[in-house]
C-alpha cells in the first residue's frame, strides 16, 4: 500500500462567506453548506477544507487543489477534467457521475466514498489509494497507476481498456465482471475465485 502525505491543513481558517475569490483563487478557508462560486474554470485552492458541502454548479474544469480536505461533502456530476489534485483526501463524500478525466492526482486518499460512474479516464495517478469505496462503473480507461491501491473496494462493472495493472491487489476487493484486455491484467494479483471470473469474461472455457 501506497505511503500517501496527508494534507497540510492550518488549524485557523476563513468562513467560506469571508474568503476573498480574487482571481479565482483562495487559501485557508472552511466550506460548509452551499458552495459560495458557481459554475467556473481553473479555480484554485489551497489548505482548506471542505464539511457537508453541496455543490450548486456541476463544471468546474481545471480546478487545481492542494493541501484540502473533503469530509461528507456532495461532489456527485461534477465536471473536473484537467484537475491537479496534490496532497487532497475525501472521507464518506458522494461522487457519484464525477469527471476526473485528463487529470493528475497526487498524494490522494479516498476513504468510505460512493463513486460509481466516476470518469479516471486519462488520468495519471501517483500515491493514491481507494479505501472501501464503491466504484461500479467507473472507467480508468488509459489510466496510469503509480503507487496506487483499491484496498476493500467494489469494483464491478469497472472500466481498465488500455491500462496496465501491473502490480495492483485486487484480492481484497470485490467485482462480478469488469472489463480488461489480456495486457491490462498482466501482473495483476487476484484470488482464484477472481482468477475463474477473469478467465470466464475472456472468454476461456475451463473444464
Amino acid at each position: 500500500m501506497p505511503k500517501i502525505i496527508a494534507p497540510k491543513i492550518p488549524r485557523s481558517l476563513t468562513p467560506a462567506l469571508e474568503a476573498d475569490f480574487t482571481d479565482n483563487y483562495t487559501k485557508q478557508t472552511k466550506f460548509t453548506g452551499t458552495f459560495p462560486l458557481r459554475e467556473t474554470e481553473q479555480l484554485v485552492i489551497d489548505q482548506s477544507y471542505f464539511e457537508n458541502v453541496f455543490f450548486e454548479g456541476n463544471h468546474y474544469p481545471k480546478m487545481d487543489l492542494t493541501d484540502v480536505r473533503f469530509e461528507k461533502s456532495n461532489l456527485s456530476n461534477l465536471s473536473l477534467y484537467s484537475s491537479t489534485l496534490h496532497r487532497v483526501s475525501f472521507h464518506d463524500c458522494k461522487l457519484t457521475g464525477v469527471d476526473l478525466s485528463d487529470s493528475l492526482l497526487h498524494n490522494v486518499h479516498f476513504e468510505n466514498c460512493v463513486l460509481d460512474l466516476a470518469g479516471f479516464s486519462f488520468t495519471k495517478f501517483k500515491a493514491v489509494t481507494f479505501t472501501n469505496c464503491e466504484l461500479t462503473g467507473a472507467e480508468f480507461e488509459s489510466a496510469d497507476f503509480k503507487q496506487f491501491s483499491f484496498q476493500e473496494c467494489q469494483l464491478t462493472d469497472c472500466l481498465f481498456a488500455n491500462t496496465s495493472l501491473n502490480g495492483l491487489d485486487f484480492t481484497n476487493c470485490h467485482f462480478d465482471k469488469l472489463t480488461a484486455s489480456i495486457d491490462s491484467l498482466k501482473g495483476l494479483k487476484v484470488t482464484e475465485e477472481q482468477a475463474l471470473k477473469l478467465a470466464t469474461l475472456l472468454g476461456i472455457v475451463i473444464e
